[in-house]
């Protein structure tokens, strides 16, 4: 009996032995872990004071940066104000000297006929003074230069076929190049002419001494197109509704009214002639005494 009161008192001594080291183990890790934990928030500490620090510093920049920039958009403000205020008041003192000059508001600058011979001719000093083999050799010398030859050697079905394609699409380029240059021609030829006989009609109603500074020189697409008709009126500036009369109708009217009216007739009274009309004024008279 006292041999087990004996064994359990140095078992329960030995647990409270195990019981008193796990507990200092467990103790000894928290403070370890408590250490840690304060080390990292000290650390932490220091590290939100130097983020502090950065982002004064940036707001700081920022700031600068932001009070430049209103400051620049406050000056290019004022700049562009004071640049259409200025162009404003030159704009109204060119429309008081427009208005306060007297005559015509063009310049009209007049050429010698040296110039005038310079513009028309199409060859230049150089190639008027190169003699005809010259002239030839050089254009020989560009076509040589624009025209590659064809090579066809090594080539098979395929390639054949690759370069005929590549040739149609260039000969095709070509001509349309060349269509759309006619065009352009004929219409700057058409222009042309419209505008020379705009300045013929403004000519016809102008005063003498303000007409219309005209080249009156040799013009080769005017002597061209000398067997054209005049421009014949056929509608009325007035009117408002579609004309629905044929062309030979409407000639015919406007023909009629762009002649000049006959003059008035004076129709006499029956019975009376020109001397009795003359004579009828002094018999009243006469009367009237």
């Amino acid at each position: 009996m006292e041999e087990r009161t004996r064994s359990k008192a140095e078992r329960q001594k030995e647990e409270l032995a195990e019981y008193e080291e796990s507990r200092r183990e467990e103790r000894e890790k928290e403070a370890a872990e408590i250490a840690a934990l304060r080390e990292k928030r000290i650390q932490r500490a220091k590290e939100r004071v130097e983020e502090e620090k950065k982002m004064a510093e940036l707001r700081a920049q920022e700031d600068i940066r932001r009070r430049t920039e209103e400051e620049e958009r406050r000056k290019k403000k004022t700049e562009e104000e004071t640049r259409k205020k200025e162009e404003r008041d030159q704009k109204k003192r060119e429309a008081e000297d427009r208005l306060s000059k007297k005559g015509p508001n063009f310049v009209i600058t007049k050429r010698s006929d040296a110039e005038k011979v310079g513009l028309d001719s199409v060859m230049s000093k150089e190639e008027l003074q190169k003699s005809k083999e010259q002239l030839e050799e050089e254009k020989q010398a560009i076509l040589s230069q624009r025209i590659q030859p064809l090579k066809l050697d090594g080539m098979d079905g395929t390639k054949l076929q690759e370069k005929a394609k590549e040739l149609y699409e260039h000969m095709r380029r070509l001509v349309g190049d060349k269509y759309d240059l006619e065009q352009r021609f004929k219409r700057q030829q058409y222009d042309m002419i419209e505008l020379a006989e705009r300045a013929r009609q403004m000519n016809k109603g102008k005063k003498k001494g303000a007409t219309v500074m005209v080249d009156e020189s040799f013009d080769r697409l005017a002597d061209k197109f000398t067997s054209a008709p005049p421009k014949i009126q056929l509608c009325s500036k007035y009117e408002r509704h579609t004309d629905h009369r044929t062309y030979v109708e409407r000639k015919d009217l406007f023909k009629k009214l762009a002649e000049e009216p006959p003059p008035p007739e004076i129709q006499h009274v029956a019975g009376q002639g020109p001397q009795q009309e003359e004579s009828a004024p002094a018999a009243a008279e006469e009367a009237a005494e």
